[in-house]
């Protein structure tokens, strides 16, 4: 039997939905765990009592295993192998694979088998699905690891080092699970590993579905918005940056490429919300990497954009936390981060490096305060302040958060 690391964020969602007249639908990034996370509940479900011919899984996306191309072939198998009498589990991964998928889907829906899907395309999957099979499924995003599981990976695959030297190799390496694994391994191994996996989302998830034939248009576009992170990004200077590097290409065609990066989950997008109105703002996005480590084999890591990549740790993590987070304005000023809970009630974050400086401190806190509510506000750095109150803003340090 094989071995798995448990993540239990999104097992107990999928724990919840087991057995309910849902499709579940599990999206994200390539290699950021989501057929592990297939197989492991797969696992759970035959530990649980049923027998494992009446659980399947199939791997759409192993060309050297799987020769299922056409929704009626999907659907062929799928009668053979599971019959029809008792309760039947359906496992099925990267079916964007499959034309016409959605058809077959349907078909075991109405059957009455438990289903549960991944894919690598986001826009691909919510516009089938919705035309198709619109109120019959529920979406969960997984993410490569936040800083609490690559704490547990590291644990289970050499502990060595400190709280702070651990840090350290997520801030540079990212959450991609296979990094995590590569504990004591070489430097330029390990970045093999993550531009090996940016390289076939890029060709697999961005090019290919798209039929985008330029690789340089998009890479150097990937590159521009990893450079800005946490700034605000138009199209129009996007469109600037690639003219600079001697790419003649439309603002439209800039737009359609960047949400053809943003389907394939290798960026978020954070939109900004007014402070009054809780309405969105048709101004500039800010972009964040789904990993860091994908940003920093892209781009280089150097000091200076630590800023920008602990407001991506940051963002990644409310996202992780919450499955929301938006840029707020307020009056004018910026509040980097609101999140809102299961309840709808808002949390609010402001990311600094350093707020020893007592300018730096009130730019910071002044938003903040501006808030007319009681919700918790927090300022989150790499200091290790003297106080964890300010005027009832909460200040706390990234790893604390990040762990706690």
């Amino acid at each position: 039997m094989v071995e798995f690391i448990p993540r239990p964020h999104y097992l107990e969602t999928l724990r919840e939905f087991r057995d309910k007249p849902f499709i579940k639908v599990i999206t994200g990034m390539r290699r950021c765990g989501k057929s592990t996370l297939m197989m492991m509940f797969r696992q759970e479900i035959i530990e649980s009592g049923i027998p494992e011919n009446d659980v399947l899984y199939i791997n759409l996306g192993n060309e050297l295993e799987c020769t299922i191309s056409t929704y009626r072939e999907l659907i062929d198998h799928v009668r053979s192998t599971l019959g029809t009498d008792g309760r039947k589990y359906l496992f099925l991964d990267e079916i964007q694979n499959v034309q016409e998928w959605e058809r077959a889907i349907e078909t075991f829906h109405i059957s009455g088998l438990d289903i549960y899907l991944t894919g690598s395309n986001s826009r691909m999957l919510s516009s089938e699905i919705s035309t198709k099979l619109s109120g019959r499924f529920v979406c969960m995003d997984v993410l490569p690891l936040s800083f609490s599981e690559f704490l547990v990976f590291r644990e289970r695959y050499g502990n060595e080092g400190s709280l702070e030297d651990k840090f350290s190799e997520y801030l540079h390496d990212g959450g991609l699970p296979a990094t995590a694994l590569m504990s004591g391994m070489r430097d330029d191994l390990i970045s093999m590993t993550i531009s090996g996996t940016y390289d076939t989302v890029i060709v697999k998830d961005v090019m290919e579905r798209n039929n985008v034939r330029n690789p340089a248009v998009i890479s150097n576009l990937f590159r521009f918005l990893m450079k800005n992170i946490g700034d605000r990004t138009s199209v129009k200077n996007a469109s600037g940056y690639m003219v600079s590097k001697g790419i003649k290409v439309s603002t439209d065609t800039v737009d359609s490429y960047i949400k053809h990066i943003e389907d394939a989950k290798l960026i978020y997008r954070a939109r900004r919300m007014d402070s009054k109105t809780k309405e969105y703002l048709q101004t500039s996005d800010k972009f964040y990497a789904t990993d860091i480590g994908m940003r920093n084999v892209s781009v280089g890591y150097t000091d200076r954009d630590l800023d920008g990549i602990l407001e991506n740790l940051v963002f990644m993590e409310l996202m992780f936390r919450f499955g929301n987070a938006s840029v707020m304005s307020v009056d004018g000023k910026e509040i980097d981060f609101v999140s809102f809970d299961g309840k709808g009630e808002p949390r609010y974050f402001q990311v600094s490096l350093d707020i020893l400086n007592s300018e730096t401190m009130k730019r910071e806190i002044t938003p903040l305060k501006d808030i007319p509510d009681n919700y918790p506000k927090y300022i989150i750095t790499m200091d290790r302040y003297p106080y964890d109150n300010v005027d009832g803003i909460k200040i706390v340090n990234i790893m604390d958060f990040l762990v706690n």
